[in-house]
This record gives C-alpha cells, sequence and structure tokens, in this order.
C-alpha cells in the first residue's frame, strides 16, 4: 500500500476537477477496496504542509501573545506540547469523520456512494491545503502582515467549504440538504476535535 508519483498526480488532478463539478473525474481515482484503504496514507503527503501551517500559526499567536487568555498562552509558550496536541487532533479528525459519516451514511444519502465520498475527501485535502500554505509562505517571509494574513483566511475558508460541498454532491452523490449536513457536521467535529485538543494540551 505505497502512494506511487502517478497515482498522487492523477488523483490530485481528479479533485481539481472535482472541485470544478466534473463527475468524469471519478473514474481518474482508485475506487477500489485497496484504493480506499490507501487514500488515508494522504496524511503523509499532507504532513509537510501541516507543520509549516502549524509553525505559522505558532508564530501568529507568539505575536499576539499579550492579547492571549492564560489558558491559550501557556499552550503557546509550551512549544512542544502545541505542535504534539495540533498533530494528534489533524490524526483524529482524519480518523473519527470517516467513522462518524460511516454510521450516518443511510440517513446522509451516502450508503451507496460512501467509499468514493471518502476517497475524493481524503485527496482533495492536498488541493485545500495549497492556498493557505501559500499565504503562510508569504507570512513567514515577512511579504505580508499577521493582519492580511488573518484577513484572506476567511475568503479561503468559505472556498473549502464549498469544495466539501461539491465533493458530496459530486463523489457522494448526496443532494443539496444532505450535502450541507455534511459540510456542517465535517466543519462541527474537526472544531470540537481542535478545541479538546488544545483544551487538554493546554495545561501542561
Amino acid at each position: 500500500m505505497v502512494l506511487g508519483p502517478q497515482e498522487i498526480r492523477q488523483s490530485c488532478i481528479a479533485s481539481w476537477r472535482i472541485m470544478k463539478g466534473e463527475t468524469e473525474a471519478l473514474q481518474q481515482f482508485d475506487l477500489s477496496a485497496d484504493g480506499f484503504w490507501r487514500s488515508f496514507l494522504v496524511i503523509f503527503l499532507v504532513l509537510p504542509f501541516y507543520l509549516l501551517s502549524l509553525i505559522s500559526e505558532h508564530a501568529l499567536m507568539v505575536e499576539h501573545l499579550p492579547a492571549q487568555g492564560q489558558e491559550n498562552a501557556a499552550m503557546v509558550t509550551g512549544g512542544f506540547q502545541f505542535f504534539v496536541g495540533k498533530f494528534l487532533s489533524l490524526l483524529a479528525d482524519w480518523i473519527t469523520f470517516p467513522i462518524f459519516v460511516g454510521f450516518l451514511s443511510g440517513s446522509l444519502g451516502l450508503k451507496r456512494n460512501y467509499g468514493p465520498y471518502i476517497v475524493v475527501r481524503n485527496w482533495s485535502t492536498l488541493i485545500i491545503l495549497l492556498p493557505q500554505t501559500a499565504l503562510y509562505l508569504l507570512y513567514m517571509a515577512g511579504l505580508i502582515p499577521s493582519a492580511l494574513l488573518i484577513m484572506l483566511t476567511f475568503p479561503i475558508i468559505g472556498w473549502v467549504l464549498w469544495y466539501r460541498f461539491q465533493i458530496a454532491r459530486v463523489a457522494g452523490g448526496c443532494s443539496f440538504s444532505n450535502s450541507i449536513g455534511l459540510v456542517v457536521l465535517d466543519l462541527v467535529l474537526s472544531i470540537l476535535i481542535v478545541a479538546s485538543f488544545d483544551r487538554l494540551f493546554a495545561w501542561q
């Protein structure tokens, strides 16, 4: 179960096409059982981008340390705990959402397309990380101030939510309302997981 260069390239191109609503792009993914489980290995491709985002986030929080509450300040100055907590929250999010959706697939209209939906969602994470990674690089290089970084992050979040909606519609074959439900579930679950790990590691 190794991700080859050809599969990575093909799946990234297909993920981009899914964003544009091209149903035919599904044929470019490996939607077999092996392809399903292999798509979870994408997390190893995500890690370098995620590490960069954590370094930038940590620098941003240190820059605004006087404005942080006591709990957040402890987490920021705790460096190591900050990074461990964030990496664990990524792992928990990567695993928890597919499990939740698996249990709810019947009511969400995903019973037949659960596999393709998860495969596309996993691979699309690489595309989703690109805009924010570019912003972080500009911030770390000192080319944009923190205020502009934060301001530009909001439209990116909106784009990510829309992209997730497209994945539910195209890969999951979900109705409009169920697609919105999946996006909300994804967002809420991610927020809860991140908040839980932030709180868990803040006091150490």
